[in-house]
């Protein structure tokens, strides 16, 4: 299962967040792994974009995991987190009866 999570935080957590982000760092999510993870910065301040694939058999465990990972990052005023399933296209087309190419 995949997940695409999106955070943002003003200007002025920057360094607060990279402080929780550094620390959390040392406690890895159990049975999540970190596809990817991309910066952006700019308008209102820095925004995050991250894709999580949680490991299958162990979704309860992983969700929780995700969930309390983000527990730190709340005192950060202005901290938002959005986190979306999603699936890839192969996995999404079959849904709607297409087949997808082999």
């Amino acid at each position: 299962m995949l997940f695409m999570v999106t955070t943002s935080y003003p200007l002025k957590g920057t360094f607060e967040a990279g402080k929780v982000f550094v620390k959390a760092l040392e406690n890895p999510m159990s049975h999540v792994n970190r596809i990817g993870m991309w910066i952006s910065y700019g308008g209102d301040g820095i925004t995050n974009y991250s894709v999580l694939e949680l490991e299958e058999g162990h979704e309860d465990e992983a969700t929780k995991a995700l969930l309390s990972y983000f527990i730190p990052f709340y005192d950060i005023e202005g901290f938002k987190v959005e986190i979306l399933p999603v699936l890839k296209p192969e996995d999404a087309l079959p849904l709607i009866g297409i087949t997808p190419p082999a």
